[in-house]
């Protein structure tokens, strides 16, 4: 293995490769109209063309694991260039399939080679770097994929000119990160044998462990409510009246910054406590749906999803940071895979809660009452940990993990 150093060059590729998450998932959202008119002779085709676009989210969730296992045992760079070449070939093939179910399957395709892409590059991060350089390139990840979902949505209604093929071009395009990864990524050092063997002295066995499990649900929990504004904030915005499309967008886009902002604020404050940094979290996610409850204006609105993703944008690389900072290293691979999986479980899982809250609480803007009283509840009780659990204190972000990178 090579004894090398991560520098600049690394961390941005593996944040710009990350990159495809958001953009396998909303490239060609402005065009399934398109698409579906296209494909109006085939049955329950209203229904099928936006379940292409959500496909890959499942099979991230379902191959997220196996391509952790694979990125421990054969290397994460040879899991992330496989899953490159396959995710550019994958993503491109659409614009020459003329079968609707055809497409949906490319789209599986495009997710399984999606949790190689982000396992291997959330794996290879947390190898590379540690404590404060860790939060950093963690923050830049999550703040940076915020930007690069709303830039995808101009793109593709931009290309969703020239007809509603021609958004899956820009897949193949990512090719391009292909040469860029053989030439500056490097497989991190393994663990000394030696060093194994003291840890298992030192260390209880096995990757699930309570702490291990713990951080995952916390990952579940934050993942879902990542998702909330951003999918919803139209509908709730159309029960206030505001009903154009134009309007609509600026107001996501808008909102959708506060994710930057939050990720940068977890950068700044990554040596505090987990448990101090969790309740900002909740407090500011509670006031910004406070605030889309009780404010009826369309500013009022864009200013609450802001602020609700703010906290958004300091839970995620909170919760990654921390529980890639409790692992060994020749488990990250394996624990990055499950963390994934979880995060896309819990954008699944999202927009079900949300309907089931807005259902029983009288419409989409019952249901921001509904999750205020949620992220208060939480930020009581993470609260209450702060004060009497001794893991809710440590830092967000230890100069040291249990093993070294290198």
């Amino acid at each position: 293995m090579q004894n090398l150093t991560a520098g600049v060059r690394q961390g941005l590729l593996l944040v710009a490769v990350a990159w495809l998450a958001p953009i396998g998932s909303t490239l060609f959202a402005p065009v399934l109209p398109q698409m579906i008119a296209h494909f109006s002779d085939v049955p329950r085709a209203g229904l099928l063309a936006p379940l292409a676009l959500v496909t890959p989210a499942l099979f991230v969730a379902l191959f997220a694991p196996l391509a952790g296992i694979l990125a421990d045992r054969i290397g994460r760079k040879r899991v992330l260039l496989v899953a490159l070449t396959i995710y550019a070939g994958a993503g491109i093939a659409p614009y020459w399939i003329d079968n609707l179910y055809g497409i949906i399957l490319s789209r599986g395709v495009v997710g399984i080679a999606e949790a190689g892409v982000m396992t291997a590059s959330t794996a290879l991060i947390c190898d590379y770097f540690v404590g404060e350089r860790r939060a950093h390139w963690l923050s830049v990840q999550f703040g940076s994929a915020s930007l690069v979902a709303t830039f995808c949505f101009v793109l593709a209604g931009f290309l969703g000119g020239y007809g509603w093929r021609a958004p899956f071009l820009v897949y193949g395009m990512t090719a391009l990160f292909i040469p860029l990864v053989v030439v500056l990524i490097f497989e991190p050092a393994s663990v000394a044998p030696a060093a194994r063997v003291s840890m298992r002295e030192d260390r209880p066995r096995g990757l699930f462990t309570p702490r291990f499990i713990g951080c995952l649900a916390l990952t579940l929990f934050c993942g879902m409510l990542f998702y909330v504004t951003p999918v919803h904030i139209s509908l709730v915005l159309s029960e206030r009246g505001f009903t154009d499309a134009g309007m609509l967008g600026l107001a996501s886009a808008v909102g959708s910054i506060g994710v930057v902002v939050g990720a940068v604020a977890f950068r700044m404050q990554s040596k505090r406590s987990i448990g101090a940094l969790l309740v900002m979290a909740m407090v500011a996610q509670a006031i910004g749906y406070t605030i889309l409850y009780n404010e009826p204006s369309w500013s009022a609105g864009v200013i609450g999803m802001f602020i609700n993703n703010i906290g958004c944008g300091v839970s995620l690389p909170l919760v990654l940071a921390f529980t890639m900072s409790s692992l060994r290293n020749d488990y990250r691979g394996r624990a990055s895979g499950i963390w994934t999986s979880i995060f896309f479980i819990g954008q699944f899982v999202c927009p079900i809660g949300v309907n089931a809250v807005a259902a029983a609480s009288g419409g989409m803007v019952g249901a921001m009452a509904v999750f205020a009283g949620i992220t208060i509840f939480a930020a009581l009780v993470f609260l209450a940990g702060l004060m009497f659990s001794h893991s809710f204190k440590e830092p967000a972000t230890p100069s040291r993990d249990i093993m070294p990178v290198h």
